[in-house]
């Protein structure tokens, strides 16, 4: 049975110990400018794309003593790292043309014309996450929930990272950390590889089949890790 792992990485150990939830009231973007203080948005619907750059940064760097609670630096770390997730603009156009597009692909006469969600996570996606996690790499996920155009869902989608893969002929489990389930090292991701034009739908080991497709997302190193004070 092929698999993979990440050595040494552990959502348990690495991930944070506190969940993606913060006060409706805390801006989850804060910069100042000589007429004082913006605040972008508030971080009501989470920071779980910054959390798990952080967490990959952190990795990275050898820091295997994470803080117990978030502290002001590591908030602001969260949220540049949140919009280094995002990928601006392709990573946010991609939630959206996912959003748009069917489960199933779309034929005509036999000819494919629209590609679905399900052959572009298991065609595309997936063989790029699989050769980094085969290379011992940590790999950000994009989760796609939400159909239809409004960029008022694209929040409602989620991100996670995965840190190791079983495949038993064509049923894939995905190991990842998911900071919505701090301290949880059996959070997974299952779906079926054959088939790839067929609506295909992605089992949440926490959440059931609530998410329509997986892809891949670059992952950038920060200028300088976060500060725990």
């Amino acid at each position: 049975m092929p698999s993979a792992r990440v050595p040494e990485f552990r959502p348990s150990v690495n991930g944070f110990p506190f969940p993606n939830c913060f006060p409706c009231d805390r801006p989850f973007f804060l910069f100042d400018t000589p007429l004082g203080p913006v605040q972008f948005a508030d971080a009501t619907r989470g920071l779980c794309g910054g959390m798990i750059f952080t967490a990959i940064d952190l990795f990275e760097a050898g820091v295997r003593s994470l803080p117990s609670e978030s502290t002001d630096g590591l908030f602001r770390h969260f949220c540049q790292r949140l919009f280094t997730s995002w990928g601006m603009p392709f990573t946010w156009v991609k939630y959206l043309d996912w959003q748009r597009r069917p489960d199933g692909s779309k034929f005509v006469s036999g000819v494919r014309v629209r590609r679905g969600v399900s052959s572009l996570m298991i065609e595309t996606e997936w063989p790029k996450v699989r050769e980094r996690l085969d290379a011992g790499k940590l790999v950000p996920l994009g989760l796609v929930k939400q159909t239809g155009w409004s960029v008022r869902k694209l929040g409602l989608n989620h991100q996670v990272l995965a840190y190791g893969y079983d495949l038993q002929g064509d049923d894939l489990t995905v190991h990842i950390y998911d900071p919505n389930y701090p301290g949880d090292d059996s959070v997974t991701l299952k779906w079926n590889l054959a088939d790839p034009d067929q609506p295909r739908r992605v089992t949440h080991s926490r959440e059931g089949d609530n998410v329509r497709g997986v892809f891949f997302t670059e992952y950038h190193p920060p200028r300088s890790l976060p500060e725990f004070g």
